[in-house]
């Protein structure tokens, strides 16, 4: 999986498998942010945004954020 950890100097620096990559922006789709999921289009020169992973990568990340939440009211 390759994730997007933050975006600088014309570059996504990425996690993939526990090591840090740096992707060129020219190489990934415009609507690029921290914290998506990128997917290979197959030739390692080009990526797009996995729309559908990021979601569900979110919406785990907000479920854990919340349960935490509530057990530090206890």
């Amino acid at each position: 999986m390759i994730i997007v950890d933050r975006i600088e100097n014309g570059l996504a620096i990425c996690e993939v498998d526990d090591t840090m990559v740096d992707i060129p922006l020219s190489k990934i789709s415009k609507d690029v942010k921290e914290g998506d999921v990128l997917k290979d289009n197959g030739n390692g020169v080009s990526y797009t945004v996995d729309a559908a992973m990021t979601k569900q990568r979110r919406d785990e990340i907000d479920t854990l954020f919340e349960k935490l939440k509530t057990k530090n009211k206890k």
